[in-house]
């Protein structure tokens, strides 16, 4: 039987919903389309919104205690221990610091791949890193020069 012929012997008023029962599907089907549309395209907009570029800073790698205390050379030996804590030197209550970076304005950025920075404690350096201002960190790509 065609399509027609089966909607003759349906009631009218069944009729009636049923042709906008289809056009309910028509139109949910399309905003779904549309929907899954705008999804897929939040990730490639939000990435690229957010993309951080890399920027150069030039520092000193401190602790988080001592933290701008340390901006000129010989503190390397206190800020290992900062690092460390006091418990392997006898005193628990000394408590691991963070490492930090002390960027030649005195502004303090903690950072967070401090084994990126390992070997330099207490040196001048020139990192190349992607910053987050909110959160005051910084994330070390590379050391680029020790300048002391």
């Amino acid at each position: 039987m065609t399509n027609l012929r089966i909607l003759s012997r349906i009631p009218s008023a069944l009729r009636g919903w049923l042709g906008a029962a289809s056009l309910r599907i028509s139109i949910a089907a399309c905003m779904i389309t549309s929907a899954s549309l705008f999804i897929a395209s939040i990730p490639v907009a939000s990435h690229a919104a957010g993309a951080r570029h890399a920027v150069s800073v030039t520092g000193w790698v401190s602790d988080k205690a001592c933290g701008a205390e340390h901006t000129k050379p010989g503190g390397a030996d206190c800020i290992r221990k900062c690092l460390r804590g006091g418990a392997a030197i006898g005193h628990p209550e000394w408590k691991p610091q963070e490492m930090v970076l002390v960027n030649d304005t005195g502004e303090i950025w903690l950072v967070e791949n401090p084994s990126a920075l390992s070997g330099n404690e207490g040196r001048h350096v020139r990192v190349n890193c992607h910053l987050n201002r909110k959160k005051n960190k910084l994330r070390v790509i590379a050391i680029e020069s020790v300048l002391e």
